[in-house]
């Protein structure tokens, strides 16, 4: 195994991740309709998502991480 990746080959994850994604998962998603699935989000948003919906009552829930950017699961 080789620890170190090869050249570019964390280039093409961080290129799908996108600020305007990022920002509008933050402000504007109803989370109406599970999984839930947020191309380009930024996996550092996950715990903030998490805490989202546990304030609105959500049980169950978790946040996957995707190579296309986040999965979010929770019962009501």
């Amino acid at each position: 195994m080789n620890p170190v990746p090869e050249q570019g080959e964390g280039r093409e994850t961080a290129a799908r991740i996108s600020l305007r994604s990022t920002l509008a998962a933050l402000k504007g998603i109803t989370y109406t309709c599970f999984p839930l699935i947020l191309p380009g989000v930024h996996p550092l948003v996950a715990p903030l998502i998490m805490f989202r919906l546990k304030r609105r009552g959500f049980s169950n829930c978790r946040v996957e991480v995707v190579a296309s950017g986040l999965v979010v699961f929770a019962d009501r």
